[in-house]
């Protein structure tokens, strides 16, 4: 549609809204100066670029957007991470790119701001999925006098807009009731268009940027490590002897044995199969365990697993994990694009699984990329880790387990070992156990007392085993059907 047919079409939306008062044309006559004082911004794919010293690093923070979708990186050197806003969710992205949900909710104030930075409100297909635009008079603001309207949507809260009459730019925005307030500032153009190049909240930097670009190529969301198959994704075995899904790979074309951890946050390699590789070190990172400790980045791969190929990703180097007869532990980028299914029963595990039937379907959120579910421990709810890399039943972080002291008595103590250090583990009963609409009777339940845990402690190996079990990232759901009755 011609730039004139689409703000023709615009402003009869807008009078169609808002009535045909001398007002209301007012306010047609403002988003048209808009219009033109900003030019599409609702359209451009824009990169921007700002460059930072953090925590002694130098940092480079860098944005895409497109509309109401936004992607914000962190970098140090060649390692990323961030976040991404579809519109309507915000998702986590990893080193490697693999997205996930922190939260099932929809985030109607990010929607908002992202309405405001992109002007979405300008476009006729704001009004055509219920946006409106309102007078709300004149006001004064650091001796200056601004036109004010609301922009509102069914998906988004309300935001009151101060508009600068001189040239046609968002100067404020803010809550109605005078709460939140970004400031838009620092205007440059930048091509057809005309950008804040800094971005306070009450009265603090929010976004600054050194470079900002109008990029003609398309906008792709972050994506994780896709696999390709040859043929149709097979069975995979596991070893029979181990509580945890351990299977044969290759990365870069050495055999090792891979451990599947849910509870890993991305893809890991032992020192030995680093050096081994000769992988090249790219950054650092700080592992925690049951200890901690600063660590390499290395880049290394293709990864091969059943007849699934990866291709090269980022692996955090672990020097403690060869101890426990593995070389490579995959975690949130191995399951992020491929779903998984484990039948401990018949020691398999299956990428790209058909979807259980009569499942007991668990929502998932992820925390620091380990899926987390709400689960019911006797009288007590609370959010447990799906963690397949740890052998225990339930296995709740110590501090919680200080909170609830009545949850089990402590019938028998051990020392057990974990990345970066050991610790002892209390081990008792507790009477049930409820996930989804699935009760099960009497379960062994401990604390280890060095755990800080994701979320509030674990559901490890030894209580999957009770089920066929699926995990979904893509889809944040967990599916379970009991292997016994």
């Amino acid at each position: 549609m011609a730039f004139a047919a689409r703000a023709g079409l615009l402003f009869a939306l807008v009078l169609a809204t808002l009535g045909a008062s001398h007002t209301e044309n007012g306010v047609v006559r403002l988003l048209e100066q808009m219009r033109g004082a900003s030019g599409p911004v609702w359209q451009a794919h824009i990169v921007s670029v700002a460059r930072l010293t953090f925590n002694g690093e130098p940092t480079v923070v860098s944005s895409e957007s497109e509309g109401l979708r936004v992607s914000v990186r962190h970098c140090v050197g060649e390692v990323c991470d961030g976040t991404y806003f579809d519109g309507e969710r915000v998702y986590s992205f990893n080193m490697n790119g693999t997205m996930v949900a922190p939260s099932q909710q929809a985030e109607p104030y990010l929607r908002a701001l992202r309405i405001v930075a992109s002007l979405d409100f300008l476009t006729p297909s704001f009004f055509e999925r219920g946006g409106r635009v309102g007078a709300a008079g004149s006001a004064n603001l650091d001796g200056r006098t601004y036109r004010t309207i609301i922009v509102d949507e069914t998906k988004a809260v309300p935001l009151r807009l101060f508009v600068d009459p001189q040239s046609g730019l968002v100067r404020y925005a803010r809550l109605p009731d005078g709460r939140d307030t970004f400031e838009y500032r620092n205007y440059r153009r930048v091509g057809a268009f005309t950008l804040p190049f800094e971005v306070l909240h009450d009265g603090r930097i929010f976004e600054r940027y050194d470079d900002r670009a109008a990029v003609s190529s398309a906008f792709h969301p972050p994506h994780g490590l896709l696999p390709t198959f040859s043929g149709a994704p097979d069975a995979i075995p596991t070893d029979p002897k181990a509580v945890t899904p351990i299977v044969d790979c290759s990365i870069g074309g050495i055999g090792v044995r891979c451990l599947i951890d849910t509870g890993n946050s991305g893809l890991s390699m032992s020192a030995e199969l680093a050096s081994r590789l000769g992988a090249s070190v790219v950054g650092t990172y700080q592992v925690r365990g049951l200890g901690g400790y600063s660590t390499q980045v290395v880049r290394a791969g293709p990864l091969h697993i059943g007849n699934a190929a990866y291709p090269e990703a980022y692996y955090i180097v672990l020097s403690d994990l060869r101890r426990y007869g593995y070389d490579a532990v995959l975690g949130a980028d191995f399951l992020g694009a491929s779903g998984l299914e484990i039948d401990s029963a018949a020691h398999t595990v299956r990428l790209q699984p058909a979807p259980l039937r009569n499942a007991i379907t668990v929502p998932l959120t992820f925390e620091h990329f380990v899926p987390i579910v709400t689960v019911s421990l006797g009288e007590i709810q609370t959010q447990l880790a799906v963690d397949t890399g740890d052998e225990s039943n339930v296995n709740l972080a110590y501090d919680f387990y200080a909170k609830h002291p009545g949850l089990f008595s402590v019938t028998q103590r051990r020392t057990v070992g974990g990345i970066g250090g050991t610790s002892v583990e209390m081990i008792g009963e507790i009477p049930e156990v409820r996930i989804g609409d699935y009760r099960t009777g009497p379960q062994r339940i401990g604390t280890t007392q060095t755990l800080q845990g994701t979320a509030f402690g674990h559901l490890g190996a030894a209580f999957l085993d009770q089920f066929v079990v699926q995990l979904d990232y893509a889809a944040s759901e967990l599916r379970l059907i009991p292997r016994r009755g």
